[in-house]
This record gives C-alpha cells, sequence and structure tokens, in this order.
C-alpha cells in the first residue's frame, strides 16, 4: 500500500497525533493513468486516456450514457474484458501493484480476494442449472482451504448478513427461483465473501424496482462503511451516485469529460455534457433529488 501526502482536495486520515504535531496522509489504493482500451489491434482505441485514483476507504461513481465506456473500465482493472478487449496504452496500479504484468495465476489469486466483482444481474452470472449453494461452496473453496462444511456455512453467514431469509433454503434453489432482488443480493454476498479492499460494482441496482434498489444501495453503503473497503460503482442514476459517492467521474464517448469531489461536479459542474446530464433529472415538486 503507497502512502502519500494528502493534497487540498483529498480526504485526509490522521496517521498519528501529539501535543506538538500532526501528519496527515492517505493511503492510495488504485492509480488508473492515461488508460487507453481496444478492441482490434488496428482500430482506434474505443476509450481513451482515463485518469483516477482511488483512496483506501473512498467510493468513486463513474456515470455517463449508454456506451460511454463505464463499464470497460471497471472490467479492465479485474481483466475481464470481453470480445478481445485490451489496455492498449497506460497503467493500472492496485495495492502498488502493476495489474498489466499479473499472469493467469497472479489474477487467480487477485479475483475474489482483494478484488471483487458484483454484476449488473448477479442472476446471469450464475449456472442456472446447478443450486445456489453449490455454486457458493466451489467458489468458497477455491479461494480458501476450508472443507464443504465451512464453506456452507460461510455462505450462510454472508446471505444472513444480505438480510435475506432462509438462507438455507436459498442456498437449495435455483436461480430462476430467486426474485431480481434476491439474486443480487446472492451476487453481492459472493463479492463480499473474502472481504475484499476493492468492490467494482456495473450498474448492480439498474434491473430492480425502486424500493429493491433503495436496499441495495443502502446494504452497499454498509457494507463498504462498516468494513473500510473501497468501491467503484458504475451506474446511469445520478442520485444513486451522489447517494453513494466521495468522488464522481463523468464518461462521454470513452473520455472523462469530468472528475471530482461528488459535491462539487453535482452542485458546479463546468462540462457542458455534466450539465445536460444534470438537467436530465425529473423534478418532483419542484426539486431535483441529486
Amino acid at each position: 500500500m503507497i502512502l502519500r501526502q494528502a493534497q487540498d482536495n483529498t480526504p485526509k486520515k490522521i496517521l498519528s497525533t501529539n501535543n506538538f504535531s500532526s501528519k496527515e496522509v492517505t493511503y492510495l489504493l488504485l492509480e488508473v493513468s492515461k488508460l487507453d482500451i481496444s478492441y482490434a489491434k488496428s482500430s482506434a482505441p474505443t476509450v481513451h486516456d482515463v485518469n483516477f485514483t482511488l483512496d483506501d476507504g473512498e467510493i468513486l461513481a463513474i456515470v455517463g450514457e449508454s456506451g460511454s465506456g463505464k463499464t470497460t473500465v471497471i472490467r479492465a482493472i479485474l481483466n475481464v474484458l470481453p470480445g478481445g478487449g485490451h489496455v492498449s496504452n497506460g497503467s493500472i496500479t492496485f495495492d502498488g501493484q502493476n495489474l498489466l504484468t499479473l499472469d493467469a495465476d497472479g489474477w487467480r489469486n487477485l479475483r475474489g480476494g482483494k478484488i471483487s466483482m458484483i454484476f449488473q444481474d448477479s442472476g446471469n452470472m450464475l449456472n442456472p442449472v446447478r443450486t445456489i449453494g453449490s455454486q457458493f461452496v466451489e467458489y468458497i473453496q477455491v479461494h480458501s482451504d476450508v472443507d464443504k462444511k465451512s464453506a456452507w456455512d460461510t455462505a450462510v453467514d454472508k446471505l444472513t448478513l444480505m438480510n435475506l431469509p432462509n438462507p438455507e433454503n436459498i442456498l437449495n434453489s435455483y436461480t430462476f427461483e430467486l426474485s431480481g432482488g434476491m439474486r443480487q443480493r446472492v451476487g453481492i454476498a459472493m463479492a463480499i465473501t473474502f472481504q475484499p479492499k476493492l468492490l467494482l460494482a456495473d450498474e448492480p441496482t439498474s434491473a430492480l424496482d425502486v424500493t429493491t434498489q433503495a436496499q441495495i444501495v443502502g446494504e452497499l453503503m454498509f457494507i463498504t462503511r462498516g468494513s473500510g473497503a473501497s468501491m467503484i460503482i458504475v451506474t446511469h442514476n445520478i442520485g444513486v451516485a451522489s447517494y453513494l459517492a466521495d468522488n464522481l467521474m463523468v464518461m462521454s464517448q470513452g473520455r472523462v469529460v469530468e472528475y471530482g469531489k461528488t459535491d462539487d461536479v453535482i452542485n458546479r459542474p463546468q462540462a457542458e455534457y455534466t450539465k445536460t446530464l444534470l438537467a436530465s433529472v425529473p423534478e418532483i415538486g419542484g426539486k431535483r433529488y441529486v
């Protein structure tokens, strides 16, 4: 983990304090620098020159319209780009390690343990012909040296943490037997099993009804704030972004058009695209809830 001197516009943490002096530092967990992402060797990058940092315990929201490159960025961090996508320029440094130098074993050790991902519809990421429990237990055993009984008990504990009733019944169920909100909670439970330092959440509430969205957002906030984990959440919902995130990054056509503290971006936007995006949020009773 890298220690860096806190600047005026970065969150500050007190490392030590006495009657004579105090030293303020932040813990730099992730740094993405000059990132380009391409889907063919000869084509122009789909995502251009993305730069941002994430400190330990921070939440970053990436917003923008469909096709702006939001999901591509977080998939690149975990090296799960589809269709031959690859990082064609730049660097991704996590906890002091250059992720672009990892081999297959390195990624296997990193994924699920230190970095986990919550997908848009977790049900689509699970095998529909296997029970939730068989997959959850296998996931735990792949990443740790425990027997099936211990893995099962861990799965029950994590589902209970996500406020899922009758977790034993859920583990014995198939994905089609669960509601969208329940499937999403299962995905989050699996993602947080090993208390990762970084959670990547790809539109985790977009397929849910408004009430369930609010519950999931509250649970994500509880998990990250309670454990000190960092999170990058991709969303088109500016209301969700403004509630959850410390920092906000706005993307359009594969480029970052605005990046800064959430309050600054929401209340004092500089880019015309950001102003247009904020203006598109509907008003209720003359008030815009962002």
